[in-house]
């Protein structure tokens, strides 16, 4: 881009690919990014195809950057949502508690996180080593490894149990999101944290 473009052609540009980020990223959720076309998303943002393709080289790299920003937003807010939360254990249910909330503020942006990213098998078979949740995982992994450092919980293995409770979240909300299956959100989301609280030892065996 011109360094002498002027501020509000700048400002302009940037409304039209967020409105196209926003767009592609309700099409992907609806459709699936293997069902859903180019077209439909600048339809969906009407702008013409030509437009798009200025701001996007492919469908791919769309669905790379819809990722890439929905996750580093979303996440990005979470953790400041919960960086006053001094004790790591309850700062790991808030975290969990923040995406629940996602889903009913943000239906679609949470069905992307979900269920698109479970849709885009192709896409990943396409880009080795690509993988959008690891900011998560690797979120969840720091927290872990605070817990333990601060004698809040025993010495665990910080990444298994960051792949067991994204791997809980991401099912629950997936489960919600895209079956019949009637969850109650609020009450698995108590117990989960009852269960990251106390364990689930019989207390004759601790």
């Amino acid at each position: 881009m011109d360094s002498t473009e002027k501020p509000h052609r700048k400002a302009g540009r940037n409304r039209k690919r967020d409105k196209i980020l926003d767009s592609a990223i309700e099409v992907f959720a609806l459709k699936g990014s293997n069902s859903a076309t180019i077209a439909d998303v600048a339809k969906k943002a009407r702008v013409a195809m030509g437009t798009l393709y200025v701001y996007f080289e492919s469908k791919e790299a769309l669905l790379q950057c819809c990722m890439d920003e929905v996750i580093s937003i979303e996440l990005e807010a979470i953790i400041k949502k919960t960086a006053t939360i001094n004790d790591p254990m309850d700062r790991l249910y808030a975290f969990f508690m923040q995406h629940i909330t996602l889903v009913h503020e943000k239906p679609y942006v949470a069905r992307f996180i979900t269920v698109e990213v479970r849709q885009s098998e192709s896409f990943a078979h396409r880009n080795p080593g690509y993988n959008p949740m690891q900011r998560y995982l690797d979120f969840v992994e720091e927290i872990a490894v605070s817990a333990i450092n601060s004698g809040r919980i025993r010495a665990i293995d910080p990444k298994a149990f960051s792949l067991l409770l994204v791997g809980a979240m991401d099912l629950i909300i997936w489960q919600w999101l895209a079956t019949d299956v009637h969850l109650d959100i609020e009450t698995i989301t108590f117990h989960i944290r009852q269960i990251l609280q106390h364990g689930i030892l019989g207390k004759e065996l601790v």
